[in-house]
C-alpha cells in the first residue's frame, strides 16, 4: 500500500473530480519516492504525506466543490499544482491551526522545488 491509494476517493467531491485527482497523485508519488530515496525519517515522509494529501484535497474542493478555480482537461498535474504553489507558502488550508499550516507550507515549498527541477 502507499501513501497515495485512498486519495482519490478521499478527495471524491462529484462525479469528474477523478480526472483531477488522477493527474495529482503521480506528482505527489514521484516527490514522496524522492524523498524516500533520499533517506528521509518515516516520520517526515508521514507528514509530507499528510500535507500533499491535504493539499491535493483542497485543491479538488477549490475546483469541484466552491468552484473558485478551474481545471483544463489539457493540464497536467505540475501545471495545477503550480497555480497553487508560488516557492514561498501553500495556500491557507489550516486557518485554526497554525502547526498544520506551518507542515503545509514546509511541504508547499519543497513541492515546489521538486517540480520545478524534475518534472514528472
Amino acid at each position: 500500500m502507499t501513501f497515495t491509494d485512498n486519495w482519490a476517493a478521499d478527495w471524491n467531491i462529484v462525479d469528474g473530480d477523478e480526472e483531477l485527482s488522477h493527474r495529482l497523485i503521480p506528482v505527489f508519488e514521484a516527490y514522496l519516492k524522492n524523498l524516500q530515496n533520499k533517506g528521509c525519517a518515516k516520520s517526515t515522509l508521514n507528514r509530507h504525506s499528510s500535507s500533499c494529501h491535504a493539499l491535493g484535497g483542497y485543491i479538488v474542493e477549490r475546483v469541484f466543490n466552491y468552484q473558485v478555480d478551474s481545471f483544463d482537461l489539457a493540464e497536467s498535474g505540475e501545471e495545477v499544482l503550480l497555480r497553487y504553489l508560488d516557492g514561498h507558502d501553500g495556500p491557507l488550508i489550516f486557518q485554526d491551526n497554525e502547526s498544520w499550516q506551518r507542515e503545509v507550507d514546509t511541504t508547499c515549498r519543497k513541492l515546489y522545488k521538486f517540480i520545478n527541477e524534475n518534472p514528472v
